[in-house]
């Protein structure tokens, strides 16, 4: 039987909406994170959503950027479809506490095989737990990110991962002789001879392509440009195949971030843009309280302990007490790999010589602070995202 893929199973608003809450988040904050995943957040807010009612459903359908409708079925949309992206895992799970009587529609409604239990003894919950979350990334994050010794009596998850090799591998060079991060850091470096680098008036934008569908792009301001404006662009980027200008129509006078040009002389004739990057590795970790984000994920009136409304979901009258979010990204010079796992806890309340032929290259250098972000190339859907403040050792 042929396999939905991410594209079939989401129509282009729901990428938009997905995309537009990972905008919103990161870009909302008084920091951009060094990595974080809105796709890891935005199912769980759907599952909330179909537990809701009134105020507190129109917060989180407003936050998620769908209707109700949605709400019931893009958590097991996105489930079906990952199937088909050997690069994606995505799961989603759920665990009650005995004194939970839930809604039967809700519960059948949801896009896992079964409910797990909480016991409320931390000594038994957290271990299996942690081996969910451990198992679902393949071991990138060996924690489920939630303090089980607080009492919880429901708990949603997801866990995202995300593994791809390079087409074109980097080559390690020595560290930066200028700059900011001179003389510090992994260097990698790697050539193009295809179209890989976008210039616009405020940023360069530099598309690493890996296998299985999977891009990793990364994007240099203006030094002067606070890091949100920086990531904004980079959305902004990834989602319009005709932002800025390619590279192949930059002439050497023009003004371009971070890029440089270099001419010289080649046996062959140039026919490909050419385009030679310069790229810190970074291997990047974070712990999340989403609910100091509450206002930009919808969760305000959810975590609110005297008016969450979840009547729909269970016969007790529940609230989101914990949100929390760990996440990892690695840029190597093989590849890229990422995991998010988060967490919802509910409670109550050598040749002849030829002739030569003038070629002209780009270069853009990574040198100093930047954003970046993982996409799934043919459905645009942002997986990861951040900013590199430091570079990697």
């Amino acid at each position: 039987m042929e396999q939905t893929t991410l594209q079939d199973a989401l129509n282009a608003e729901e990428i938009r909406a997905a995309n537009e809450l990972t905008r919103r988040w990161l870009t909302g904050r008084a920091e951009v994170p060094a990595v974080a995943s809105g796709l890891g957040i935005w199912p769980l807010l759907a599952v909330l959503a179909t537990g809701a009612v009134e105020a507190t459903l129109e917060e989180l359908l407003d936050a998620a950027g769908i209707d109700i409708g949605q709400a019931a079925d893009i958590p097991t949309a996105l489930l079906d479809a990952v199937r088909s992206a050997p690069a994606l895992n995505l799961a989603l799970a759920a665990w009650a506490g005995p004194r939970v009587t839930f809604d039967p529609e809700w519960v059948e409604g949801l896009p896992v095989d079964a409910i797990g239990t909480l016991t409320g003894d931390p000594d038994v919950d957290r271990p299996v737990l942690d081996e969910w979350a451990s198992r679902n990334t393949g071991g990138l994050i060996e924690r489920m990110p939630i303090d089980v010794d607080e009492s919880i009596e429901l708990l949603l998850a997801s866990a995202l991962s995300v593994r791809t090799k390079w087409r074109t591998a980097f080559d390690e060079r020595a560290p930066f002789h200028s700059g900011p991060w001179q003389g510090r850091g992994k260097i990698l470096a790697a050539a193009y001879s295809e179209e890989v680098l976008r210039v616009g008036s405020d940023a360069a934008v530099l598309t690493v392509q890996g296998d299985d569908d999977i891009d990793v792009l990364l994007a240099l301001g203006r030094e002067e440009t606070p890091a949100q404006d920086v990531m904004s662009t980079l959305i902004d980027a990834a989602a319009d195949s005709g932002w800025g200008r390619p590279v192949s129509e930059l002439t050497s006078d023009m003004p371009s971030i971070g890029v440089t040009f270099f001419e010289y002389e080649g046996p062959t004739p140039q026919t490909t843009p050419e385009t030679s990057a310069v790229v810190p590795a970074f291997n990047l970790a974070n712990d999340l309280d989403l609910l100091e984000d509450a206002a930009s994920l919808g969760l305000e009136l959810a975590s609110d302990d005297e008016f969450a409304q979840f009547d729909r979901l269970a016969a007790q009258r529940l609230y989101v007490s914990q949100a929390k979010q760990s996440c990892m990204a690695v840029f190597s010079a093989t590849g890229f790999e990422a995991a998010a796992v988060t967490a919802f806890g509910i409670d109550w309340m050598g040749s002849a010589p030829q002739p030569l032929h003038k070629h002209r290259r780009a270069t853009v250098t990574f040198d100093r602070p930047f954003a970046y972000l993982a996409r799934h190339r043919p459905s645009g859907l942002i997986l990861i995202a951040g900013w590199v403040n430091e570079p990697g050792e």
